[in-house]
């Protein structure tokens, strides 16, 4: 048990010192970002550091696989470099055996990084983006479900509307039960539209069956102009692209919170498949992380002894990117539904540290 903790504790160690350094060069690099898009825009400078503080975690979760790899070829090149891995081995313990430890920590910094560290993460991202619309003065058009039904902002020069729609068509195309609230620049309720049905086309809403409210006097609703219509047009630049892009995206939601996102957001009618992809590929971080920590492990088990530490090493982060771009491939094919979700964000890291072990198995037997 005893040699289980110390490799433990030399792989933390080395993960501390992989991460401090990656972070000191992700806190170069985020800094010189907010200094260019703050730069022109007078602001204080606790804006600067505030902007760099929710920018960086993002950053630092992103590349803590590369951290896991590092650490552990460190760990292992290190006790290779200093016999040790000789005087373990000449004990009886195999390699599998050394590498229990090292699993487990990767498994606990897993679980932690999904359950503790996504949902902050996920607030420095909504963070990130607020402070970019209050500088930039571009909200854009945001789409939000509730049990209500759904709610979308429709940014314009001269007024702006807030659409509510009891469910939608999987694209966001057609949607029902459907209500337009047009404000004025100044916030002042200007009309209201109800629809049984609403269709985007291009450059244009087609509202069907509609009652229009115009408000004569922004206190009086009584003095508003009723009228109903077979059909109006509202010119939009919306997209069935734009409007899917309008949701919150996946990276912005605590994992905790986007089972009841997903749900609310097929009861809408829209398709939930891009974040059901992300929830899979954060619950499968653990897994990543073991098959990255197994990756860095089976390049170094025997750098001293065939004397291409070089080699080996550059071999180890060549696949740790490749598995990085089959992930990226494979979460594409998912979104697209050409894979099954599970299938697509489960078995490239499942593939990867069974590669691994075996490779550790193949130099077990010499």
């Amino acid at each position: 048990m005893t040699l289980y903790f110390y490799i433990a504790r030399k792989f933390l160690v080395n993960l501390l010192r992989v991460q401090g350094g990656l972070a000191a060069l992700i806190v170069l690099m985020v800094s010189t970002d907010v200094m260019r898009f703050l730069s022109e825009r007078g602001v204080e400078a606790i804006v600067y550091a505030q902007l760099i503080l929710v920018t960086v975690p993002e950053s630092l979760s992103v590349t803590f696989p590369l951290v896991v790899l590092l650490g552990s070829m460190f760990t292992f090149l290190g006790l290779s470099r200093s016999s040790e891995l000789v005087i373990v081995r000449a004990s009886g313990v195999s390699a599998l055996k050394m590498l229990m430890a090292p699993i487990t920590v990767s498994i606990l910094l897993g679980v932690i990084g999904v359950g503790i560290m996504n949902p902050i993460i996920a607030a420095t991202i909504r963070k990130t983006a607020e402070i970019h619309e209050r500088y930039t003065g571009n909200a854009g058009n945001q789409m939000s479900v509730s049990r209500d039904g759904l709610w979308l902002r429709q940014s314009g020069e001269n007024s702006n509307f807030v659409i509510q729609a009891r469910n939608s068509s999987s694209n966001g195309d057609l949607l029902y039960g459907v209500r337009f609230h047009e404000f004025s620049n100044d916030g002042t309720l200007v009309r209201r539209i109800e629809a049984s049905r609403a269709e985007l086309q291009p450059g244009a809403w087609r509202l069907i069956n509609a009652t229009q409210w115009k408000f004569l006097d922004k206190n009086l609703f009584e003095t508003s102009d009723v009228r109903r219509f077979d059909e109006i047009n509202l010119p939009t630049d919306l997209t069935t692209e734009r409007i899917l892009n309008s949701f919150a995206a996946p990276n912005s939601i605590s994992v905790w919170r986007i089972p009841a996102f997903i749900t609310q957001l097929e009861a809408s009618g829209f398709s939930a498949v891009r974040h059901q992809v992300f929830l899979q590929s954060q619950l499968s971080i653990p897994l990543l992380l073991v098959a990255m920590m197994l990756i860095g492990a089976t390049f170094s088990l025997r750098h001293a002894r065939s004397g291409n530490a070089g080699v080996m090493a550059l071999m180890a982060l060549l696949s740790g990117f490749f598995l990085f771009a089959v992930k990226d491939v494979a979460e594409s094919l998912g979104q697209a539904q050409e894979v099954p979700i599970v299938l697509a964000t489960w078995a490239p890291a499942a593939a990867a540290a069974l590669f691994a072990l075996a490779f550790v198995l193949h130099l077990e037997d010499g």
